[in-house]
């Protein structure tokens, strides 16, 4: 003979207890609310006040730095397009990030695949190891003596290589993917086997469309940080090498130690700022669905 316990029951909640149940949503609402406005406000402020200097004249900038423009002069993005040559450094930086960015995804495909799924010896130790690299700082130095010795500096598969092996770009794509795949259930793994599926066939068509968010945020953040880089240019790339400059390396002719066009340098800013803008733009319904994806595996 069992004993079983009745559990008395729950009482409905009062008036006053709804009362206060809604008042501390709102007040989380609002307090949500007011805090994803003011980091709005701390990270827009600075890429809205260069947007305004870029339409500004010298003479206003010099006069009122901190006032809007009564009148916007275009004329700054003309002869910053032309003054730095930003068609053939737009072009440089689209085929160094892109080309950099796939190669480092792929590469972060292969390496973490076998990494998830235990294939290999050590496997712990390694993901250990890509873990700590994404926060070793980058070491230009022996990288420089090591792209002279191997003839990757100075050109452009060299440049776009030493973007894929180095910095944290590498890494980060490992560690999304491994934890994507890792939700990946093995059966699937298992089946391929006995159908006979290939290696690199199952990768493409198996484990690609079911990683594809960690894919695409591993992309976007490689080619974020080619875009961006502005010390790679000047250690990897000769100076009188003009036509291979990316345009980080372009829009500091207008920016120098005894003279600087700073309406001009805004404007050339603003022209290299806004193809990442259109692409995240463009990418943002994926990227929400990514975080959403995320966050459910984990």
């Amino acid at each position: 003979m069992t004993a079983t316990s009745v559990r008395p029951a729950s009482r409905p909640a009062t008036t006053q207890q709804r009362r206060q149940a809604a008042l501390l949503r709102r007040t989380q609402f609002w307090a949500r609310l007011v805090t994803g406005l003011l980091i709005a406000v701390v990270f827009l402020a600075p890429v809205l006040y260069v947007a305004m200097i870029s339409f500004e004249t010298p003479t206003h900038f010099l006069t009122h730095p901190m006032s809007p423009p009564t009148s916007a002069d275009l004329s700054n993005f003309s002869q910053a397009w032309t003054g730095a040559d930003l068609a053939t450094e737009l072009i440089n930086t689209v085929i160094y990030s892109v080309a950099a960015a796939a190669l480092s995804t792929a590469l972060a495909l292969l390496i973490a695949f076998p990494l998830a799924r235990k294939l290999v010896r050590g496997h712990h130790q390694l993901y250990l190891l890509l873990l700590v690299g994404m926060f070793l700082p980058l070491a230009y130095i022996p990288l420089f003596v090591e792209a002279r010795m191997l003839h990757l500096y100075n050109n452009v598969p060299g440049y776009i290589i030493l973007h894929v092996g180095f910095g944290p770009n590498l890494p980060l794509g490992v560690i999304l993917i491994y934890a994507f795949i890792q939700a990946v259930p093995q059966e699937l793994d298992e089946s391929a086997w006995v159908d006979g599926t290939g290696y690199l066939t199952y990768l493409l068509r198996v484990i690609v469309p079911l990683t594809r968010p960690a894919l695409l945020i591993s992309f976007l953040y490689a080619m974020l940080q080619v875009w961006n880089d502005i010390i790679g240019p000047v250690v990897l790339l000769a100076g009188t090498s003009a036509n291979l400059f990316p345009i980080t390396r372009g829009i500091y002719n207008f920016y120098g130690l005894n003279e600087s066009d700073y309406v001009i340098f805004a404007a050339a800013v603003t022209i290299a700022s806004l193809p990442l803008v259109i692409v995240f733009a463009g990418t943002q319904r994926q990227l929400v669905r990514a975080a959403i994806a995320g966050s459910v595996k984990g």
